[in-house]
C-alpha cells in the first residue's frame, strides 16, 4: 500500500481537552493529522501539504466522549519521534496501527466503562493520547489535570473515589515512591495503571506494586513506530522477571537480531517515514522493524539493554546509561534528576558524563554516588567520570533525555586544549593554567582534581604554595575539589596574611631539619634518632591520602611508579655525579641497592634513606596492583590498614629471624615497613574513633620498636599532631618558608652530606650552623631546578609525540 500527495491538517500541541477532541474529530472525518509546535512549524514540514493549522484552547477537566476504533488502512496521523539524537523523524501511522495498540492495552488491563482515569501524561505525548483513545473506546472517562501531574490532587481524588486509574511515566512515578505517605490507604482504591516505556528497576516496580496493591499495573515498551510492542503485568509477573519489559501479545512479534538489536513485527508497526523525498519503508521485506534498541530475551520476556548509540565503552567495559542512572539515584535524595551520557575520553575511549538538574553544590554528592555505583559493577572510571550541574536536563517532547545534547553541552564547556609548550609557558592567571603548569605532560580538564591527577605529598605542598601565592588561601580538603570548583572559589574568600599550615607539612619540615641538624651537630634533637622513621611514615601517609583514592578508582598504580621515578632519577644523577668527581665507582649505590650491602665496604656517600623510600613505594605498587587488596581498602580502609601494619611487623620479625640485619644497621624496607604502614593507618583514620585507634597503634608500635625513649616520643608525638591538630594558622611568610622546606625535604636529605662536605672544604673546618643552613638552601634550590627540568622534559616529550602523531595522521 502506498500513499501519495499526503495532505494533512496541522494541530498545535497543547495539553488540553480541546486538543484531544480535535484529534478525535479530525481522525473520525478521515483527515490526516500532523502535530506541530506552532503555526510556523506547520509551514516547514517536508513531505506534507498542510491545508490549515488549528490552535486548540486551554480547557482541562473530564473527557467522556465515546469514539470507536477504526481498523481502516488509511493515513491517520504523522507523528514526529522524540528525536533523542537531535533529528526528529516523521512517522506515518494508520488508523489500523492506532487501533491495534489500543485494543491490546484494553485487553491486557481488562479496561471497562467503569474506568475513571487520572491521565498524568500530557495528551501531546503519544502515550498520553493513546490513553484517551483506549478509554474513549471502552466508554470510560479521563481526567486531564489543569496543572499537569499533581501528586496531592491525585491523592485527594483517589481518596474521594473520583478516580480509579492512573497513567504515568516512571519519572513522575518516582515522586510518589519518594513520598508514599502522600497516597497512604488511598492506594488500595486504584484499579488500573499503565506505566510508560522509560526504564524502571525491579525494586521500583515492587515498590509500585506495594503502593497500589489492588491495581492491575501494566508497563509497556514501544517506540513511536511501534507503540506498545510488549506488556509487563507488574501484578502477575514473578520477581525474577520484573527487570524485563514484558512479552509481545496478540499478533505482535519481538525478536533479537544478530547484532543484538530488537526487531518488531505486527499490525501496530508503522510502514513509512515521511520526508521531503516522499515516503520511505520502515519495514524490511518480511515486515520487521529494525530498532536501535538493544536487548535480550529470557523466559519469553524481553529485557531492554539500552540504545545501541547510547552505550558507553569505557576502557573496554560497556555501560548502559539507564542502568547506571538507576544505581546513582539509589544513593541520592529522592527526586534528584540525573542523566548519564557518553563523552570522549583520550585514554579510555568513552568517558562517563553524569548531569544533575540542580545547583552546582550538588555535584559533590552526585560524584560520590556515581563513583560508588560504578565500583559496584567493577568499573573504576577515575578521571573519565565527569559530573556537571545543569539548569534543566534536555528532554524530548515525550520526556526522554537527549543524551547527545548533553554530550554536546559538555563538550562546549571544555576549553580548547593548549599545546604542551603553550601549557608550560601559559600565564597561571587561572586555576586550570596552574594545574597544567604543575602537572606537565598530563591532560588536565575542568573536572580533574589534584587527587584524580595522582598528586603526591611533595607536589601537594608545591601546588598549595603556588596556588596561595596567586589566588589566596585554599579551602579545606581542596585536593578533592575539581579545577572548576576551585576556580569558583577564587575571589570568594577574603584575602588575608594568615594561612592554614597542615600538621603533616609542619612535621615533615621539622623532622628533616632535625636529621640534618643531627648530622651537622648543630643540635641534637634526640640521642635515639627517630626522625627518618617519621619521614618514612609520612610517605605511607601521603600515599594513602593523595594517591590511593585514584588507585582504587582506576585500578592503576602508575601514580606510585611516578613517585618512584621522581625520587629515583635525581638520586641516580647525584650518585653518578659524585662517583665521577670522587672517582669512587660503586654499582650498589648507583643502582640504589647499597642499603643491603655492609656499609663498611662502601667508600662513597650513602643514600640508604632514599633507597628504602623507593623500595617501599615499589612494594606498595605491587601490593595495590592486587584487586582484592584495593577492594579491602575501599570497603574497610581502617581495618585493612591495621591488618597490613600487623602483617608488616610480623614480616620484619620473621625475616630478621632468618637474616640478621645487624651488619647494615637494619637498613631494609621490611625493617622500616612498620613506619610506612603506620602512616597508612594514620591517613585511614577519618573520625574520632578511628583516630584514637590509630594513636593507640602508634604508641604500641613505637614502644615495641624502641621502648620508652625519645625516638618513641617524637614519632608518637608527631602522629598525635597529624591526627588531632590537623592544621594551625600561621602568617603567610612562615607558611612559605616551612612549605618550601617540607616540599624539598627529600632533596635536602639527598644533598645535605655533599653540602656539608663542601662547606667544610671551603672553610677548612666544620661549621655546624652554616652547614645546616646551606644544606636547606641547596636542597630547596635543587628541588626547584629539578622540578623545572622535569616539567620542561615532559612538555618537550609530549610535544614531540603529538607532532609525530600529527604527521602520522596526515600521511597517506
Amino acid at each position: 500500500m502506498t500513499f501519495q500527495d499526503l495532505q494533512a491538517t496541522a494541530l498545535v500541541r497543547k495539553n488540553s481537552l480541546a486538543f484531544v477532541e480535535q484529534v478525535f474529530t479530525l481522525q473520525a472525518a478521515r483527515q490526516l493529522v500532523v502535530l506541530v509546535s506552532d503555526a510556523a512549524h506547520a509551514q516547514a514540514l517536508p513531505g506534507l501539504t498542510v491545508d490549515r493549522c488549528i490552535v486548540p484552547d486551554d480547557r482541562t477537566g473530564w473527557f467522556s466522549a465515546h469514539y470507536p476504533l477504526s481498523h481502516d488502512e488509511i493515513p491517520a496521523q504523522v507523528t514526529y519521534t522524540s528525536g533523542t539524537e537531535g533529528q526528529p523523524k516523521g512517522i506515518l501511522l494508520t488508523a489500523a496501527n492506532l487501533a491495534d495498540a489500543a485494543e491490546r492495552i484494553i485487553s491486557q488491563m481488562g479496561m471497562t466503562s467503569e474506568i475513571r482515569e487520572y491521565v498524568g501524561v500530557p495528551a501531546t505525548f503519544s502515550f498520553g493520547m493513546a490513553r484517551y483513545r483506549a478509554i474513549s473506546a471502552v466508554g470510560g472517562m479521563a481526567y486531564l489535570p489543569p496543572r499537569g501531574f499533581d501528586p496531592a490532587e491525585l491523592a485527594r481524588m483517589l481518596a474521594a473515589g473520583e478516580v480509579n486509574s492512573l497513567a504515568v511515566v516512571p519519572t513522575l512515578l518516582r515522586i510518589l515512591l519518594a513520598s508514599p505517605d502522600m497516597i497512604r490507604a488511598a492506594g488500595t482504591r486504584l484499579r488500573w495503571m499503565e506505566i510508560g516505556s522509560q526504564h524502571m528497576t525491579a525494586d521500583e516496580k515492587r515498590a509500585v506494586r506495594a503502593l497500589f496493591p489492588n491495581a492491575v499495573i501494566v508497563q509497556h515498551y514501544g517506540l513511536t513506530e511501534a507503540s506498545r510492542s510488549t506488556f509487563l503485568s507488574l501484578s502477575q509477573t514473578p520477581d525474577h522477571l520484573l527487570g524485563s519489559v514484558g512479552c509481545a501479545v496478540g499478533r505482535t512479534e519481538v525478536q533479537i537480531g544478530d547484532d543484538g538489536r530488537i526487531r518488531i513485527r505486527g499490525p501496530h508497526v508503522a510502514r513509512s517515514r515521511v520526508d521531503a523525498d516522499g515516503l520511505h519503508d520502515l519495514q524490511d521485506a518480511d515486515g520487521w522493524l529494525q530498532t536501535n534498541d538493544t536487548g535480550h530475551i529470557r523466559d519469553g520476556h524481553l529485557f531492554f539493554d539500552g540504545r545501541a548509540d547510547d552505550l558507553i565503552n569505557c576502557g573496554g567495559v560497556k555501560l548502559v546509561p539507564d542502568q547506571l542512572e538507576d544505581r546513582i539515584r539509589l544513593r541520592l535524595d529522592p527526586g534528584m534528576q540525573v542523566a548519564v551520557a557518553r563523552v570522549a575520553d583520550a585514554q579510555r575511549g568513552d568517558g562517563i558524563l553524569v548531569a544533575v538538574q540542580a545547583a552546582p553544590s550538588a555535584t559533590a554528592a552526585v560524584t560520590k554516588a556515581a563513583v560508588a555505583a560504578l565500583q559496584d559493577i567493577g568499573i573504576a572510571a577515575g578521571s573519565a567520570l565527569h559530573v556537571i550541574a545543569v539548569d534543566r536536563l534536555p528532554v524530548t517532547a515525550t520526556g526522554k533525555v537527549q543524551r547527545r545534547v548533553l554530550s554536546e553541552q559538555f563538550a562546549a564547556r571544555q576549553p580548547d586544549p593548549l599545546p604542551p609548550d603553550a601549557a608550560a609557558s601559559a600565564s597561571k592567571s587561572d586555576v586550570l593554567s596552574l594545574f597544567r603548569h604543575e602537572f606537565p605532560g598530563q591532560t588536565v580538564g575542568p573536572n580533574d582534581s589534584f587527587e584524580t591527577l595522582g598528586g603526591d605529598s611533595l607536589r601537594y605542598i608545591q601546588f598549595s604554595l603556588a596556588f596561595e601565592q596567586s589566588f589566596g588561601q585554599l579551602p579545606v580538603a581542596w585536593e578533592k575539589l575539581s579545577v572548576a570548583e576551585l576556580q569558583r572559589d577564587v575571589g570568594v574568600v577574603e584575602k588575608t596574611i594568615w594561612r592554614r599550615l597542615e600538621a603533616a607539612t609542619l612535621t615533615r619540615a621539622f623532622f628533616v631539619v632535625c636529621i640534618v641538624a643531627l648530622h651537622t651537630e648543630a643540635f641534637i634533637y634526640s640521642p635515639n634518632n627517630g626522625a627518618a622513621y617519621f619521614l618514612i611514615l609520612l610517605g605511607g601517609y601521603s600515599l594513602t591520602r593523595f594517591q590511593l583514592p585514584e588507585i582504587i578508582r582506576t585500578g592503576n598504580v602508575k601514580t606510585l611508579l611516578g613517585t618512584v621515578i621522581y625520587v629515583a632519577v635525581p638520586t641516580v644523577i647525584l650518585v653518578a655525579l659524585l662517583e665521577v668527581v670522587t672517582r669512587k665507582f660503586e654499582l650498589p649505590t648507583l643502582l640504589l641497592y647499597s642499603n643491603y650491602v655492609d656499609p663498611h665496604q662502601l667508600r662513597g656517600f650513602l643514600f640508604y634513606f632514599m633507597e628504602i623510600y623507593i623500595q617501599l613505594f615499589l612494594a606498595a605498587a605491587v601490593l595495590f596492583s592486587l584487586a582484592p587488596v584495593r577492594e579491602a581498602f575501599r570497603t574497610r580502609a581502617m581495618q585493612s590498614a591495621v591488618t597490613l601494619l600487623l602483617a608488616v611487623i610480623l614480616l620484619d620479625h620473621t625475616v630478621e629471624y632468618f637474616w640478621n640485619g645487624d651488619y647494615n644497621y637494619h637498613r631494609t624496607p621490611w625493617h622500616y615497613g612498620w613506619a610506612f604502614t603506620l602512616g597508612i593507618v594514620v591517613a585511614s583514620a577519618t573520625d574520632t574513633r578511628s583516630r584514637l585507634v590509630a594513636m593507640a597503634c602508634a604508641i604500641a608500635v613505637v614502644l615495641l620498636a624502641w621502648g620508652p625513649n625519645t625516638a618513641a616520643s617524637y614519632v608518637a608525638g608527631g602522629c598525635a599532631v597529624v591526627l588531632f591538630v590537623r592544621n594551625i594558622v600561621v602568617p603567610a611568610p612562615a607558611k612559605i618558608v616551612i612549605g618550601e622546606i617540607a616540599a624539598a625535604s627529600l632533596f635536602i636529605f639527598l644533598c645535605h652530606e655533599p653540602t656539608m662536605d663542601l662547606v667544610t672544604k671551603i672553610y677548612g673546618e666544620t661549621r655546624p650552623w652554616t652547614e645546616l643552613f646551606a644544606a636547606i638552601v641547596v636542597g630547596i634550590v635543587v628541588a626547584r631546578v629539578y622540578a623545572l627540568v622535569h616539567r620542561t622534559v615532559l612538555t618537550t616529550f609530549v610535544g614531540l609525540r603529538d607532532a609525530k602523531k600529527g604527521l602520522t595522521n596526515q600521511s597517506p
